[in-house]
């Protein structure tokens, strides 16, 4: 699965908010997203790979559910887009331990507090998440879709860029900062 993202720097989060509102949106939740990332002598973090335990805990329902995700080394480098698999997994703990027993360790850890928005647009189904962390004064939009076929990202990039346009943000709000370290610089200040 070739995941199709963009993930911008916000100036206006409430503003966003708003132009995202007049969209045709088909569902919106909130989300807390458990985030820990999993490496063996930092050779994924070295081949700009990542292996991933997630929660995603639903704020209005509380109910919770785990992912396993592997993403692999970017196919598109000005958003470092990644191809993605991921699976549902019933037990967290157990999933963890297993990691540790074929010797992955933790190598990164935090909560990211997302405001999802679900549409079609332009005939692609794409996610809108607004970003917020505890640890970072700034806010951020990732907007996402996925295809099967990776000669499609093209097309799908532009969807992307049109929608991110339309509701008034830039291309010069584009990061391909991890979040991992901006927390990990926040907390050095």
């Amino acid at each position: 699965m070739y995941e199709v993202e963009l993930t911008a720097r916000l100036k206006d989060y409430e503003q966003t908010r708003t132009q995202i509102q007049k969209l045709n949106i088909d569902s919106h939740y909130k989300l807390d997203y458990d985030d820990r990332y999993y490496d063996i002598n930092a050779k994924l973090t070295q081949e700009d790979q990542e292996f991933r335990l997630r929660t995603k805990t639903n704020l209005d329902t509380a109910e919770a559910k785990h992912y396993l995700t592997f993403k692999d080394k970017p196919f598109e480098q000005v958003t470092r887009s990644k191809p993605e698999y991921e699976t549902l997994v019933l037990d967290h703990y157990n999933t963890e331990q297993i990691l540790f027993k074929l010797g992955y360790q933790k190598s990164a850890h935090y909560t990211k507090h997302c405001e999802i928005f679900n549409l079609r647009y332009l005939e692609a189904s794409v996610e809108i998440a607004l970003v917020q962390f505890d640890e970072l004064k700034d806010s951020f939009i990732e907007i996402e879709t996925n295809t099967n076929v990776e000669s499609h990202t093209d097309a799908l990039f532009e969807k992307l860029y049109d929608l991110m346009e339309n509701i008034g943000v830039s291309k010069k709000q584009l990061t391909k900062d991890f979040y991992i370290e901006m927390i990990k610089a926040a907390q050095r200040e």
